[in-house]
């Protein structure tokens, strides 16, 4: 069974991991939680911690934000069989959903919807909740996801719908709740031309990514990978609106084998990527988080986008249109804010050639 987990430091400063108990489990303030690539397993500790690490690190360098208060928690896969989910999910993905996926999303988000729940899956049962309470709970959820992740999330979709169904409510009102979580998906393996009006989501998608690709071959029709692959060449950072509460941005990234990253105090530091494949096979994935979530505009085309949702994410009292999501938040120092919206307003006009 997959687990949600979270850590607290001993009286030495210690990192302590700790599993999440779902029957005292409840979302009631602002949270994110970080669902991870597929070798992230139950056994692999130290994967969740790093997992946590980083997520507390983009949310707390950025002090100056709301976002520095929330409670944060990873998931993890039960074991390597989640491969296995991947497959079943995007050979269906209007109705896949694995036991996980049904498992966060009776835990996770079915309580923030109805009330007297009972049962798993399709046996549940329980009354929804009115919809101005459910928005207010939906709205403290923002889901960061990775890989493996990026399905599990879309899974936790068609599972947490169908249990909405289960419980008498209807498609009309289960989609446009659904739309209040955010969804940052980084390194997608998922396919997002299916996933039209679901959550709010923006797909971070390299064009050079070697996962990604591999998904695209089995998955993607010829024409389209044609398109992509010869026509298109998109090798420039391009932001494409593929429904009203999605957003697609790809780009090609470099090689780079260092990030600059910030830490305590603001102050920066030179960290190593960590390859997804052997240094002897001689190949670059392209696959590496770092890529995905930096604020190294030297690093990745990417720099700054899934940092600035996931700040402007947390706390939200609104509905967040995808678009608006991602804009620098307000307190950032203008010349940042001017040289991003450039960048983006550039990736925008791309998509509409």
């Amino acid at each position: 069974m997959s687990k949600l987990w979270y850590r607290t430091r001993d009286e030495k400063g210690a990192s302590q991991l700790h599993e999440v108990d779902f029957n005292d489990f409840r979302v009631d303030s602002p949270t994110v939680i970080y669902l991870s690539g597929f070798l992230t397993t139950n056994k692999q500790q130290g994967f969740i911690a790093g997992a946590l690490k980083r997520l507390e690190e983009m949310l707390g360098h950025r002090a100056t934000e709301v976002a520095h208060d929330a409670k944060v928690y990873a998931w993890s896969h039960s074991n390597l069989g989640n491969l296995f989910n991947m497959v079943a999910y995007n050979g269906f993905p209007t109705r896949a959903a694995s036991g996980a996926a049904y498992t966060f999303a009776r835990h996770v988000i079915l309580p923030l919807v109805a009330e007297n729940l009972k049962g798993q899956g399709g046996q549940i049962k329980g009354q929804p909740l009115d919809i101005k309470t459910a928005r207010q709970n939906l709205r403290n959820l923002t889901l960061m996801t990775y890989s493996a992740g990026t399905v599990t999330v879309q899974e936790s979709f068609n599972a947490a719908r169908k249990m909405m169904h289960k419980i008498g409510m209807e498609e009309s009102v289960i989609r446009d709740l659904l739309g209040e979580i955010v969804v940052l998906s980084t390194g997608n393996v998922s396919r997002p031309s299916k996933e039209k009006n679901r959550f709010t989501t923006v797909y971070l998608v390299a064009s050079n990514d070697i996962v990604v690709r591999m998904k695209n071959a089995l998955w993607a029709p010829l024409r389209t990978l044609l398109s992509k692959l010869i026509a298109d060449h998109p090798d420039a950072l391009r932001a494409e609106k593929i429904s009203p509460t999605s957003l697609l941005v790809t780009a090609k990234i470099g090689h780079a084998n260092w990030e600059w990253r910030l830490g305590d105090g603001g102050k920066t530091f030179k960290s190593q990527i960590k390859r997804l494949l052997p240094v002897w096979t001689f190949i670059n994935s392209n696959h590496e988080l770092p890529y995905y979530i930096t604020h190294d505009e030297r690093l990745s085309p990417f720099a700054n986008v899934a940092l600035y949702g996931l700040t402007n994410a947390v706390g939200r009292t609104e509905k967040l249109d995808v678009e608006a999501l991602i804009a620098p938040p307000a307190t950032r120092p203008a010349a940042e804010a001017k040289a991003y919206k450039q960048k983006m307003a550039a990736a925008r006009a791309r998509a509409l050639r």
